[in-house]
């Protein structure tokens, strides 16, 4: 009896430390273990539990982990390289040094989104998002940002069809794209809204963004935006309150004025359905903090190229374009674009 409990014991040390952890990349702080889990049970003992022994890190196994799942505490949570982890809903709420790697969410049926974060610093490396549906009049949302500033960095990642916004950043938030896929989103692969009284900055770099509805980046409120070493792609066309939409990106706040409220450098937005890039500012101000720096506007459908209403345009604005197939027509419009102005209201 003793022999037989004592290799069950040796068995469980052995798939909690090193077995199997070849299949899993581990950053040093782990010493390459982590708490193995297998199932949704084992999943929630395993968030409960988390020790130093394994520094507080959690390997999930191949399958799919059936659930909704909260992270409250430094957690890094890792998925097999191979790409067969999958979950159903996560939520970061109120923790740092969050790490969510090689895990992806696939097939949901959600009335918010399939990752919440609040109040959190999270970096997110390797995830996949794939038919994210929404359960409700809302959701449908790949990765919702929301509640107390959180400070996030999403790389090497991709996002594929979505009922809702691919990203949705509600409030005053840190968020980077780094090498970034987002496409087939239903509205909007990301959005940005800010009416919190603080300045949020969002930055895309190395991404590409194709066959989104209504459009690819919009931004209504307080936040910075910066687009570099990036492509907007195919923006389809949708009807939003008896008006047509499809534009590659879309700014609406009353600070176009400020240093760098809106910088997009070496990057193309093709394929949009009415206009390649919107400002839109307030009664009398000036779009003078706004830059572009190798900028190149193209679409066999579109309408515009750069729109600047609400606001006026400092002189060297177009300067930096590489090319705007729409000039002409630039110069021509008369009557102001309609902007969607809604702000989403979250479950």
């Amino acid at each position: 009896m003793f022999k037989l409990c004592f290799v069950i014991l040796f068995i469980f040390v052995i798939s909690c430390s090193g077995n199997g952890a070849a299949d899993y990349s581990l950053p040093e702080e782990c010493g390459g273990k982590c708490r193995m889990a297998h199932d949704i049970s084992s999943f929630q003992d395993a968030l409960v539990d988390s020790a130093a022994a394994f520094a507080n890190c959690i390997c999930l196994e191949s399958g799919t982990f059936e659930g909704s799942v909260t992270v409250a505490k430094p957690l890094r949570l890792f998925g097999r390289k191979d790409g067969s982890t999958n979950l159903k809903t996560l939520a970061v709420i109120d923790t740092s040094g969050v790490m969510l790697k090689d895990l992806s969410f696939k097939d949901v049926a959600t009335g918010s989104s399939a990752l919440y974060i609040s109040g959190s610093s999270v970096e997110i490396d390797n995830l996949s998002f794939s038919g994210i549906r929404a359960s409700s009049v809302f959701g449908g949302r790949g990765v919702v940002i929301s509640g107390r500033r959180s400070d996030v960095l999403i790389k090497n990642s991709k996002m594929e069809k979505t009922d809702g916004t691919g990203i949705l950043i509600n409030g005053a938030h840190n968020v980077r794209l780094e090498n970034v896929a987002l496409s087939k989103c239903g509205f909007t692969a990301l959005w940005a809204q800010n009416q919190s009284g603080e300045r949020g900055f969002l930055s895309v770099s190395g991404s590409r963004l194709s066959d989104n509805g209504a459009a690819a980046v919009e931004i209504l409120g307080d936040t910075f935006l910066s687009i570099s070493e990036s492509s907007v792609e195919n923006v389809i066309k949708r009807d939003v309150m008896l008006e047509s939409v499809g534009d590659g990106i879309v700014v609406k706040n009353p600070f176009l004025a400020a240093e760098d409220s809106v910088v997009v450098e070496n990057t193309s937005v093709s394929g949009f359905s009415r206009a390649g890039v919107i400002l839109d500012g307030g009664e009398g101000s000036l779009a003078a903090g706004a830059s572009f720096k190798n900028l190149s506007l193209f679409s066999e459908k579109g309408s515009f190229g750069l729109v600047v209403q609400n606001a006026a345009e400092d002189e060297a604005l177009r300067e930096g374009i590489l090319r705007n197939d729409f000039s002409a027509d630039d110069i021509k419009r008369e009557e102001k674009l309609f902007i969607i102005e809604t702000f989403f209201e979250l479950q």
